[in-house]
């Protein structure tokens, strides 16, 4: 069982389908990033990785604690940057489909959000 494709929109601040995240170029390879909407404890937390030109969408917030996985912008990854690494409690998780491999989330999924490249922009997408 995958992480829940629908929660992101039921999130508040939640993006709409087709707002533009910004250039891919600004995601280098091997890197995440993170992106907010809205502000104050409502606030709508995302990230991105790009795994190899691949690039894989969650919500900012681990299934175990419900709370943000990263201290600052862009550090969401383990130090070989192969894992998606909560800094709280230190749990990892697959890049490729957010399934929890180790740690208090173990066997927990991240929530995926739909994310497409198109004209060299990242942009949120249709789920």
């Amino acid at each position: 069982m995958a992480g829940d494709p629908k929660a992101w929109r039921r999130r508040p601040r939640a993006p709409q389908p087709g707002t533009v995240l910004g250039p891919v170029a600004e995601i280098g390879p091997g890197s995440a990033r993170e992106f907010t909407f809205g502000g104050g404890k409502s606030k709508f937390s995302m990230f991105v990785v790009n795994k190899g030109g691949e690039y894989y969408a969650y919500l900012n917030l681990c299934p175990h604690y419900s709370s943000m996985l990263n201290v600052r912008d862009g550090e969401f990854l383990n130090p070989e940057g192969s894992l998606i690494r909560c800094s709280a409690h230190f749990a990892e998780f697959r890049i490729e489909d957010g399934f929890g491999v180790s740690g208090a989330a173990e066997n927990c999924w991240l929530d995926p959000v739909p994310v497409e490249v198109v004209n060299g922009n990242l942009r949120i997408a249709e789920a």
